[in-house]
């Protein structure tokens, strides 16, 4: 079986930051919430992201990491994407969430 190249990590952070906050309407990218998206050489991505506030309700949340996998993991070449929320009070909860299978 052939394997197909690692995705451009520019289409990746793309890809990332295209996801949309549900109350604002607005891409995470166009807010500058990502903080860091790296890939290693077998495609498997992480997201580290921020959201507008630490109390950002938790349904939304999700939901906002749920996008970013789901739109990362669409990615040819990306192998996997683990999503890491930082600084908000219920962040292992919610990654949690997002990363389960």
């Amino acid at each position: 079986m052939t394997r197909s190249a690692p995705a451009d990590l520019a289409t990746v952070r793309a890809a990332a930051g295209s996801a949309q906050d549900p109350e604002i309407r607005r891409s995470i990218g166009d807010m500058d919430l990502l903080d860091e998206v790296t890939m290693d050489p077998e495609g498997r991505v992480t997201v580290r992201y921020h959201l507008t506030s630490p109390l950002c309700p938790s349904p939304f949340a999700v939901q906002i990491g749920r996008e970013v996998r789901r739109l990362v993991e669409a990615v040819e070449g990306v192998s996997g994407c683990h999503v890491v929320l930082q600084d908000h009070f219920i962040a292992a909860e919610i990654q949690d969430q997002v990363n389960r299978p």
